[in-house]
């Protein structure tokens, strides 16, 4: 099978899988395990990334306002991979190249076109699913078992590790800092299992300024 993967969180998942020899592409933002930094480069931003938070939000408002996206698929070099899977997201259009685009991308391809996976995890379970949905994927939905099953033993150990703390320290997890937004998601729950007082975010919800 010959994947790519266009999203930091799946290319990683296919390595912890020991899939990784089967990726042919990455995003730019791929850069975990360090081996996968060879990879051809299928996506670029198409804005300033090196610009200050406040800059760089300025320019994500302009963008979205013309109805433009945040990402441009390099379509050539993606055909030219000739991938079976594609992975994806279909969460946020900010964070990175989502379904929509992947989806128009391959809309002019004749013949053949390549399976499109897309996760949208909310939280924790809902990331411990995508797992299961990648191996599955893969052909190897044992190992998506075993490795979901090794993630919740450790983070249960860590959770019982934690509830004996006589003070729990006050965290913030912050996604961005202007504007500020606290960060939701599943970032709560590891926060709560690691011992720590969210302040800020809500398990399950999207980040918020």
């Amino acid at each position: 099978m010959r994947i790519v993967s266009l999203l930091p969180g799946c290319t990683e998942t296919v390595c912890a899988l020991g899939r990784g020899d089967q990726l042919v592409g990455r995003s730019h933002q791929c850069d975990f395990p360090p081996a996968v930094r060879q990879l051809p480069v299928c996506t670029r931003p198409a804005l300033n990334a090196s610009a200050s938070s406040r800059e760089i939000d300025g320019q994500i408002k302009s963008l979205l306002a013309q109805a433009l996206s945040l990402f441009r698929i390099d379509t050539r070099l993606l055909k030219a991979l000739r991938p079976d899977l594609i992975l994806t997201q279909s969460q946020c259009d900010g964070c990175a190249i989502s379904l929509p685009e992947v989806e128009q991308a391959l809309g002019e391809w004749t013949g053949a076109k390549p399976r499109i996976l897309s996760l949208a995890p909310n939280k924790l379970a809902d990331v411990w699913g995508d797992v299961l949905k990648v191996a599955e994927a893969l052909g190897v939905s044992r190992r998506g078992a075993e490795l979901v099953e090794r993630f919740n033993h450790r983070l249960e150990s860590i959770a019982a590790r934690t509830r004996i703390l006589s003070r729990r320290p006050s965290i913030a997890c912050l996604e961005w800092l202007e504007p500020l937004m606290a960060a939701g998601n599943w970032v709560p729950e590891l926060v709560e299992s690691g011992g720590g007082l969210n302040l800020f975010g809500q398990a399950g919800h999207i980040r918020r300024g």
